[in-house]
């Protein structure tokens, strides 16, 4: 009789050996795989030259407007655009909103262009034409 109880122990130990095996068998051969999808950023160059500022207010404000060209896809609503300019022809990028030399940089986008201001950085004095410089704007696409 006791060898018996001891068969019908070692059974039910096997048993739930087998049972818990099983289970961590069958959970543990879920293949879970994340799919990623990387949108990848464009970057567009301008070059501004002098004769592209224009000022409404006499010298205290002068403003530029790039264009988007057919293939740049921009969406104001939900992507993002990065400004940088360069006064050394594209050796060195400064980021837009900025003040160098006396000068506040900043724009604005839109849909079809991105516009680009400067102003005296105190912005109570007439200043000078900015001149030619390199701009490099990157366009990020975003999904909604």
């Amino acid at each position: 009789m006791v060898s018996s109880l001891y068969k019908h122990v070692d059974m039910k130990r096997i048993l739930f050996l087998f049972l818990g095996l099983s289970i961590l068998g069958v959970s543990a051969c879920r293949k879970v795989t994340e799919q990623y999808y990387t949108t990848p950023n464009q970057t567009v160059y301008y070059s501004v030259n002098s004769d592209s500022w224009s000022s409404t207010d006499g010298g205290y404000t002068y403003v530029a407007s790039l264009s988007f060209l057919q293939g740049d896809n921009y969406i104001n609503d939900y992507d993002g655009v990065l400004v940088y300019i360069s006064y050394d022809g594209g050796t060195t990028y400064i980021s837009v909103p900025q003040t160098y030399n006396g000068l506040s940089y900043s724009f604005s986008a839109t849909n079809a262009k991105v516009v680009l201001e400067v102003q005296s950085a105190n912005y109570d004095q007439v200043i000078a034409n900015p001149g030619n410089l390199s701009v490099k704007l990157v366009l990020i696409p975003s999904q909604k």
